[in-house]
């Protein structure tokens, strides 16, 4: 087994870093260049303060934890490349430290501990922290169980639970697709500009300002989206303006939802092409041409009126229920997939292979 070294911080200047070892020989690696000396064995849970280096030294902290050693040093990339220098030549070599996770913590702990570096907002966090927990493992040992049993319709009951927060589970950490659409001039990048809080896209009286997609990341109820603002959809437009359109429409195969608007102040001239699009109707602050259809939001990108229930409105779409704390969640495109694929498998009668498709998920008992 080759002894590892990950860089559990992230690059750049920072006031500290850390860096952590696994390996028959991460002790030693530490021990032969850290100053006072330490003891010939680990003691998980100890710490020391001391020096770590050769002529050039850095005060540095050591814990010990039960399955690695971590180095806490000054934050300077050159105080770093210095200690990964020092271990390489003792033959330590340096890994991602999504890798060095994956090596030294349970599957779906290491999974859930990714996850949580890249979450958004805190209301993601608190879902993934719950994961981390073991909340996801704790629903898998029970399904397992099942099937160990040979009760295959508890197992069934079980999977079909987790595989209702699928769809949230798959969106978690990368956030929903958001498209804002409709024809030109309709306010399409006022109510991003809203939504968003500052000015994202150039806003302009003359179609087809918006010649290309411009995103935004933010949250909504806590909930991460990314938020596109495209191209009006028209049917004459020059070249330009027309590679926007192709582009739009691309970008509209790709939402998990679109908001289709249109301006309340002219009668409409574009209809929705989406028949599973929520219709806004934009500059409800102006006087109406026409009357706001009822399954319709009504909303003013300028006076921000409305937009409270347009935000309510997505998202209902997109996450129509949340999880309560504690809730057991498959948290990855990849854990969905699995789910899915057990449930199809014991409903077919191959449980056993249903069996092994979950148990790769799954750290051995202890």
């Amino acid at each position: 087994m080759t002894t590892v070294l990950a860089i559990l911080t992230p690059p750049g200047r920072s006031a500290l870093a850390t860096l952590a070892l696994h390996g028959p020989d991460a002790w030693a690696a530490v021990r032969a260049h850290f100053q006072p000396a330490l003891p010939e064995t680990p003691e998980p849970g100890r710490t020391w303060l001391g020096r770590l280096g050769r002529d050039v030294a850095d005060e540095v902290v050591l814990a010990c934890k039960a399955a690695w050693v971590e180095v806490h040093c000054h934050g300077g990339p050159e105080v770093v490349r210095l200690l990964v220098e020092l271990f390489a030549e003792r033959g330590v070599a340096e890994i991602d430290w999504r890798e060095f996770a994956m090596r030294t913590q349970p599957t779906l702990q290491a999974l859930a501990g990714v996850a949580l570096a890249q979450a958004t907002t805190e209301r993601v966090a608190k879902i993934l922290l719950d994961q981390y927990r073991g909340a996801l493992e704790a629903a898998l040992r029970r399904i397992d169980s099942h099937l160990g049993h040979a009760e295959p319709a508890a197992a069934l009951a079980g999977l079909r639970e987790l595989a209702r927060w699928s769809p949230l589970g798959r969106k978690l950490v990368s956030g929903f697709r958001v498209v804002l659409a409709g024809p030109p001039n309709v306010g399409k990048s006022s109510l991003a500009n809203a939504l968003a809080g500052y000015q994202r896209s150039v806003v302009a009286a003359t179609p087809g300002t918006t010649r290309d997609v411009v995103t935004t990341r933010l949250a909504l109820d806590g909930w991460p989206v990314e938020l596109s603002d495209t191209a009006g959809l028209r049917g004459e437009a020059d070249e330009l303006e027309r590679q926007g359109i192709d582009r739009t429409r691309e970008t509209l195969d790709a939402a998990d939802l679109v908001l289709w608007l249109m301006d309340s102040s002219v009668s409409p001239a574009v209809p929705s092409p989406l028949p599973e699009a929520l219709v806004v109707v934009n500059k409800i602050d102006q006087p109406p041409a026409w009357p706001v259809p009822a399954d319709a939001v009504a909303a003013s990108a300028t006076t921000g009126q409305g937009l409270d229930d347009l935000i309510g409105a997505v998202v209902a779409r997109l996450v129509p229920e949340a999880p309560s704390p504690g809730t057991p969640l498959p948290f990855t495109p990849e854990l969905a997939d699995a789910v899915g694929e057990a449930i199809a498998l014991i409903e077919v009668g191959r449980t056993v292979e249903a069996r092994d498709a979950l148990g790769r998920s799954l750290p051995a008992e202890p």
